[in-house]
């Protein structure tokens, strides 16, 4: 089986995960912006996923996440997703 993500936007590698054969969305990281927290960023599992919507990704118990905070998506410990602005940094 392939486990190679094709997609290249967080809501279609979240959907990738989810639906396809031998993937595992727990088996992915999420490091967003959270403001107030040291560092201003956080990380949690894709286990923590309960709903994958057209703006935003919702965390449990009902933390909606905007897909445009995520920094970084990954799966396996892989990289599969940098934010745009943070590939050359």
């Amino acid at each position: 089986m392939d486990d190679k993500i094709k997609s290249k936007r967080p809501r279609d590698i979240f959907n990738e995960l989810k639906w396809k054969e031998g993937m595992d969305i727990s088996e992915c990281s999420i490091e967003y912006i959270h403001r107030g927290v040291p560092g201003n960023t956080k990380t949690v599992s894709g286990e923590d996923i309960v709903d994958i919507g057209h703006l935003f990704f919702t965390l449990f118990p009902d933390t909606m996440i905007p897909y445009h905070r995520i920094l970084l998506i990954k799966y396996k410990g892989e990289k599969v997703y940098v934010k745009a602005e943070l590939e050359h940094v």
